[in-house]
């Protein structure tokens, strides 16, 4: 499980604990540690000792919103996952307001992803012509190296920990369903979430989100192809580059 599944585990601890005041310990196969959980006062580190209520975010190998697994597809069920929580060091926080008001567009889907998550790069480029023609500029975070968007600034994140800290005092974002649309639900950051037809934000989106979903009576809840799909093309190309930006524009004003 990457970023965005981890940040939902936080989610799932805070929940836990204000019906049960004890701490959580975090368990799939064995007791598990993620960087999304450092400095969380409601988890146990895994040296610790104490009565704790445990917290199995896998139910036989599956993820909270998933039914099935194969090596082609997944099945998804409706889930709505509660807002998550990271406990930010001063550091950290000092480093993301460094970048304080930002726009973040983030092109990329981790490399694991189903490719049907990918919006495209042209679209991403015009999104962020448009955007600048509106008067709006735009930031791409991430490592050294992250191939970049023609025209955008780009705030080097060395950790997961600090994108999280850029996006935490950003003015709003543009990101593909995933790891950041979590993170900005965590922070209240306004965000336009590219969702496509692979899955939907009945499955993993947030109120407050605008969430770009084709919808699908073959797929209500999306198809949940880890190959290549027409629909999913379809479904991306269905969301141009000018309702994303009218959208953003939305809620940044």
């Amino acid at each position: 499980m990457g970023w965005g599944d981890e940040v939902m585990v936080t989610g799932q601890v805070r929940v836990m604990q204000e019906r049960d005041p004890r701490k959580v310990r975090v368990e799939y196969e064995r007791p598990r540690w993620f960087p999304a959980y450092d400095h969380n006062p409601r988890i146990a580190v895994l040296e610790e000792q104490g009565n704790f209520q445990v917290l199995r975010p896998r139910v036989n190998g599956l993820r909270p919103y998933c039914t099935v697994k194969t090596p082609d597809r997944w099945n998804w069920q409706a889930y709505q996952p509660p807002v998550g929580e990271l406990y930010l060091t001063p550091r950290e926080l000092a480093f993301g307001a460094q970048f304080a008001g930002r726009v973040i567009v983030e092109p990329h889907i981790k490399g694991a992803a189903s490719p049907n998550k990918q919006w495209g790069w042209v679209r991403w480029n015009k999104l962020v012509w448009l955007l600048t023609k509106y008067g709006i500029s735009t930031t791409q975070i991430g490592p050294a190296g992250t191939a970049l968007l023609e025209g955008v600034d780009f705030v080097e994140t060395p950790s997961l920990r600090h994108a999280a800290a850029v996006l935490a005092r950003a003015r709003g974002c543009v990101v593909p369903e995933g790891g950041l649309h979590h993170t900005a639900a965590v922070f209240n950051v306004p965000a336009v979430v590219i969702y496509g037809g692979f899955i939907s934000p009945a499955v993993t989106g947030y109120a407050g989100q605008v969430s770009l979903f084709t919808n699908d009576e073959k797929h209500p809840l999306g198809c949940g192809w880890r190959r290549p799909c027409d629909h999913c093309a379809k479904a991306m190309a269905s969301i141009t580059p000018e309702i994303v930006a009218d959208k953003l524009r939305g809620l940044l004003e």
